[in-house]
């Protein structure tokens, strides 16, 4: 009984949606030899009840304990965004791999680096792994990207996902019962739909049931985000439920008034550099009654350096600062004024839904290319919340 007494407040009444028919068996039935032994306000005073889904299904069961919080690996960790939005559903990351030390430098600031291994995935074999329920791997978009080009999963940097399949079998009977794999749109689309196929080809063989989906950070933060999303369980077929979309999150949410504006000289170069199309929706978005704010892109067309505004009212999706053409700008809009500027590390952060997380460890240019890099919070946490868990209570 003394596990009850070290339980928080309200522990004893906490909700939790990831166990196990078989684990839950093992307590009720503990549970029932108990309710013999005790009074009954002994047993008010320390069992709990746990709540969990299983598909569409409620199931109730009185627990004599806390439950075990689900494990996790994180392969291509970055900064720790994936980790970030586990940790806001119950898991516990006991291994993060990634081999950039700058992203490196960042997780140990926001997450201490006990579970770290800084190192090239294709040094690693399945005992470097601990065992863990789930296994999630955000690898390399560069030879998926639209904007890339395009070897696919025979480029060099994209490719390492096999080696992440070939830790997931080395491991053998302790490789987790669930994975995610997350990337760009261009993966469905890499070597006409075949690098897909090759990927859900390669989980078959090693036992998973299937399933992949595309989730827009749009329905979270103001930021037009879409990734894709694999998800192998080898306990039934997953499912990647529709996303409601939302029109009411807007970049006023995550900007910052009292920065510093671009001077006119600066502005006017903007200004010049934008397309007839592009001077006309700016044109529209001054003459608005209301201030709004608007994503804004420096862009290469036809060797000439130009500005691009986009159509609505949202930032685009935050790229990895390498180079002029990939840091978005603000633009400030309406009541007759006009602005721009560059995004800050904070708008960055609240972008991805990390506002949370700590950057002093490394410069602002090199922590906006990690945010660039990495995942929206708010999205990871619901796919976990609408599908990881279900699965792993299966």
């Amino acid at each position: 009984m003394e596990a009850f007494r070290a339980l928080p407040k309200r522990g004893y009444k906490e909700i939790y949606r990831y166990g196990s028919q078989k684990r839950l068996r093992r307590y009720v039935t503990e549970f029932a030899g108990l309710r013999n032994k005790h009074r009954r306000d002994t047993l008010d005073r320390t069992t709990g009840m746990a709540q969990y889904t299983v598909g569409r299904r409620l199931i109730c069961a009185a627990l004599i304990g806390p439950m075990q919080r689900p494990t996790a690996a994180e392969f291509f960790s970055g900064m720790g965004l994936v980790r970030a939005a586990l940790e806001r559903c119950n898991f516990e990351t006991v291994f993060a791999n990634d081999i950039d030390d700058t992203k490196a430098e960042l997780y140990r600031d926001n997450w201490g680096d006990h579970e770290l291994k800084v190192a090239d995935i294709r040094a690693l074999d399945g005992d470097d792994v601990p065992t863990v329920d789930l296994a999630t791997a955000s690898f390399p978009c560069v030879d998926l990207s639209l904007a890339g080009r395009r070897a696919g999963l025979d480029g060099s940097r994209s490719g390492v996902v096999f080696d992440f399949f070939r830790i997931l079998e080395e491991m053998g009977d302790r490789a987790p019962d669930t994975v995610m794999i997350e990337n760009v749109p261009g993966l469905l689309t890499s070597n006409g739909g075949r690098d897909l196929h090759a990927m859900t080809n390669r989980l078959a063989g090693l036992g998973y049931a299937t399933a992949y989906g595309c989730v827009d950070a749009a329905a979270f933060v103001p930021q037009s985000r879409v990734r894709v999303f694999v998800i192998g369980s080898r306990a039934r077929a997953p499912d990647i439920p529709p996303l409601p979309p939302r029109d009411d999150l807007r970049p006023a949410d995550v900007a910052e008034e009292d920065e510093e504006w671009w001077a006119p000289s600066r502005f006017g170069s903007f200004l010049t550099s934008l397309s007839p199309i592009q001077a006309r929706r700016v044109a529209r978005y001054q003459a608005r009654p209301e201030i709004g704010f608007f994503g804004a892109f420096r862009r290469t067309r036809r060797e000439a350096t130009v500005w691009e505004v986009r159509a609505d009212e949202r930032a685009g999706a935050l790229r990895t600062t390498r180079g002029g053409s990939s840091r978005q700008a603000i633009l400030r809009a309406g009541q007759g004024g006009l602005g721009a500027r560059w995004m800050n590390v904070d708008e960055y952060a609240r972008l991805q839904g990390a506002e949370g997380m700590r950057f002093g460890a490394v410069t602002p240019q090199q922590a906006m290319f990690a945010l660039g890099d990495a995942v929206c919070v708010p999205a990871v946490e619901w796919l976990a919340r609408q599908s990881l868990l279900p699965l792993l209570a299966e």
